[in-house]
């Protein structure tokens, strides 16, 4: 299998801020219809993650659950009609992957990679990316319906501990997943009610969250998740609200000894029409804003990403004692609708220090000709 990793610099003009961005590539497969022919690569940028004691050059990304393509975008992209409501997958023997990788300094690549760690259940099999049951139906490139996979994960974030031990987030349960340094699932916690529904799976299932978890919006679970300083305590949160024409969303923290819940506060997203970019060709609606990643910047402060796909803010938050009475004031730290010709449907935000993020897009696998960025943002006072 060939790669290729090519860069691209693209200084910011607008702001304080500046950045670069590099294309980064990792060929995956061929598959071919009748009508079309897709040259699928990697998406490495669901969640991106930074450990404090790691070299500044050395950070860690995750897949989600791999080629997938909407049932309602079939003809668009294979050039066929394949089925009514679901979802296609091309490579169902595809495995979410976590990313250890390096940044070049030599401006001819963006990224080397140092490791990838499939996830695998505790028997030692390779997980899926495939629909968990009462998620979405799942069909293969030849229109055969694919049983649902208990084993089946849709990771879109990540933390890393100091020991190496893995925490996901992950969209269908919705869960968050704990697995150790070689990608080996050792428990899923998941909103009460949802155990029955994952009889047969190949790990510990701990029911520790919420029950309205269950009522999250369809493919719109957990993307994001966040590590305390002291890794002490899990911060994660919805990427939509229950309801898609309102606003708030509920932030949790668990705490991880005891695995409970202590903490719960109320996040407001900003109304579609501030999303300046992405409203320039049609006005926007309140369910297309969403939140893809939150990240630690010190005690109880984080970092929360809001995007539609062009825009993307990134605010921080204070954490005071729990309460789900009010919303949590934020502060806008950057917004993309201020850096010229940024890249879009940025999903991953690795902290590498107060001055400097590494951020990564989601490019759905290249199905519709995307590539993978990542981005070197430069934090300047203003």
């Amino acid at each position: 299998m060939k790669k290729l990793i090519l860069f691209v610099f693209i200084p910011s003009i607008a702001m304080a801020h500046t950045y670069s961005s590099s294309s980064f590539h990792e060929e995956l497969s061929t598959i071919t219809t009748p009508e079309k022919t897709l040259n699928l690569s990697v998406g490495i940028g669901s969640g991106a993650f930074h450990r404090a004691n790691d070299p500044a050059d050395i950070f860690y990304t995750v897949t989600d659950r791999g080629p997938n393509i909407d049932c309602g975008d079939s003809y668009k992209v294979l050039g066929i009609s394949h089925c009514y409501k679901g979802k296609i997958f091309p490579i169902p023997n595809f495995s979410p992957t976590i990313y250890r990788l390096k940044l070049s300094k030599d401006n001819k690549s963006s990224a080397k990679i140092l490791d990838k760690i499939p996830l695998k259940t505790q028997s030692g099999k390779l997980a899926s990316g495939i629909s968990n049951p009462n998620t979405e139906t799942a069909y293969d490139i030849n229109k055969n319906l694919l049983k649902d996979d208990v084993n089946g994960f849709d990771t879109e974030a990540l933390v890393v501990t100091q020991a190496g031990e893995f925490y996901l987030a992950d969209e269908y349960g919705p869960s968050i997943i704990y697995a150790d340094q070689n990608g080996v699932i050792k428990n899923r916690f998941v909103p009460n009610g949802v155990k029955s529904e994952l009889n047969g799976a190949d790990y510990t299932i701990t029911e520790n969250l919420p029950a309205e978890l269950r009522n999250r919006q369809l493919n719109r679970g957990f993307e994001a998740l966040a590590l305390s300083k002291d890794e002490k305590t899990l911060f994660f949160m919805l990427q939509s609200p229950y309801d898609p024409e309102k606003r708030t969303v509920t932030l949790y923290s668990m705490d991880i000894q005891s695995q409970t819940i202590n903490g719960q506060w109320l996040y407001e997203l900003d109304t579609p029409n501030t999303f300046i970019k992405d409203n320039a060709k049609k006005a926007r609606i309140q369910n297309d804003v969403k939140i893809s990643e939150i990240a630690t910047i010190g005690d109880n402060e984080l970092v929360v990403l809001e995007r539609i796909s062009k825009t993307t803010k990134f605010y921080k938050i204070k954490l005071k004692p729990s309460t789900t009475e009010k919303t949590i004031k934020k502060e806008l730290i950057v917004n993309t609708d201020d850096l010229d010709k940024f890249p879009t449907k940025i999903e991953g935000l690795a902290i590498i220090s107060p001055q400097e993020w590494i951020l990564v897009n989601d490019n759905d696998f290249g199905i519709e000709g995307d590539k993978t960025r990542i981005i070197r943002l430069s934090l300047q006072d203003k």
